[in-house]
């Protein structure tokens, strides 16, 4: 399936899965946990129809924070997939949503989800931010008034987004799959081959 992809789409995505493998080694704290992770991410990643690497970069700043919650892996795992859910639910451009992964990640890494980062998921991935403000019991238009007052703390994001995995898991079971979904998952599947040649 390589030889499928140009030359330079085949060293982004080398790259891309050695970047990820890095982070998860990082934030496992050990290559065997690394390595569960990584094939839990690709599954997680195909059923959500999002980017496996973007997916696992957000899993890795999830763990940081996680760490120091004494969150386990299962439990980082599940609020990955409740992030890949809401995002594939969204229909969101893929540029959209890796762009709210990346602030998402930044927010949860920092501690507090607020300004730019979570003005980013709001805008370019309304259902995620729905099912945070689900999550948390709260109308949508809070979130916007909880992010300034420092209150969207990383323990808080995450127990909101566990809460809403179930009800997300079954939205995207009964979605519709885009094109450009189609695409995303063959792409995921592309980069994982590229990692096992290494």
């Amino acid at each position: 399936f390589a030889g499928a992809i140009s030359v330079s789409a085949f060293v982004q995505a080398a790259d891309a899965v050695t970047v990820l493998q890095n982070q998860l080694k990082l934030a496992t704290g050990s290559a065997t946990a690394a390595a569960t992770a990584y094939e839990s991410l690709f599954e997680i990643a195909q059923r959500s129809r999002t980017s496996f690497t973007e997916l696992g970069g957000t899993f890795a700043s999830i763990s940081r924070a996680g760490e120091q919650l004494g969150l386990t892996q299962r439990q980082l795992l599940s609020v990955t997939a409740a992030i890949g859910n809401a995002i594939a639910i969204g229909g969101q451009a893929a540029a959209s949503s890796q762009a709210a992964l990346v602030q998402l990640s930044q927010g949860l890494a920092s501690g507090v989800l607020r300004g730019e980062e979570l003005n980013s998921i709001m805008e370019q991935t309304p259902r995620l931010a729905r099912a945070l403000a689900d999550g948390l019991g709260v109308p949508l238009g809070k979130l916007r008034e909880m992010g300034q007052a420092g209150e969207l703390t990383a323990e808080r994001v995450i127990g909101a987004l566990s809460k809403q995995q179930a009800v997300l898991s079954a939205e995207v079971q009964n979605s519709t799959v885009t094109v450009g979904q189609a695409f995303t998952v063959l792409q995921n599947q592309a980069v994982k081959s590229v990692g096992e040649l290494d």
